[in-house]
């Protein structure tokens, strides 16, 4: 699973304008042969907030780079739509699938997260389906595995390799009790943003 999605990760930078001094670091992924990329609002929201102080790069798993720039984005289900700023670049790479949403998961299936932990290489994290979160607002998925610091916006892909979720938070007071937002929201967003112009 993890070789046949590793050409789809990419690490999420933003950067002070003017020099390359890191502010925020996530993770994202292609989700169409355009070169657009999903990633989680919360990892691109200074530059979304300050784009006078900010800049968005990718940096993928081949090791090319590039700016970025948003083209939508749905902050209450905390996910951003952003696509490179060279029309050329990514383009041609094969995206991650949406698993059919007629297709329920059933509670304990093992799942993989995967994004860039800690900024420290592109790394699976394996775990357990355990449905939606029962006190939620808002449709969450309660991922039974540890979620860190930079794989927030990380897809989380069920065992054919197709997205149940994009990586999003983590219990700090508990173990191995994370969050995912399910992947029809970010199937919509792709969709209602995927030829908007940038933001």
């Amino acid at each position: 699973i993890y070789d046949d999605a590793r050409g789809q990760l990419l690490q999420v930078r933003t950067l002070l304008k003017g020099q390359d001094s890191q502010a925020s670091v996530g993770s994202g992924f292609l989700v169409s042969d355009r070169g657009h990329i999903l990633t989680n609002y919360h990892v691109v929201s200074q530059a979304a907030l300050q784009p006078q102080r900010f800049r968005l790069v990718y940096s993928a798993s081949d090791r090319s780079e590039g700016a970025l720039q948003i083209l939508a984005f749905d902050a209450i289900h905390d996910l951003a739509l952003v696509k490179p700023e060279s029309p050329t670049a990514l383009t041609g790479h094969q995206p991650l699938t949406f698993r059919q949403r007629d297709q329920p998961i059933p509670q304990g299936a093992r799942i993989y997260s995967l994004g860039n932990p800690l900024d420290i290489g592109f790394a699976v994290i394996e775990g357990t389906y355990n449905g939606l979160v029962e006190r939620s607002f808002y449709p969450t998925i309660f991922f039974a595995g540890s979620l860190n610091p930079g794989v927030s916006g990380g897809p989380t892909l069920d065992q054919e390799g197709h997205v149940i979720g994009v990586n999003v938070a983590a219990r700090r007071d508990g173990e191995q009790v994370s969050f995912l937002v399910p992947a029809a929201f970010a199937e919509d967003l792709l969709q209602r943003g995927r030829d908007a112009a940038p933001l």
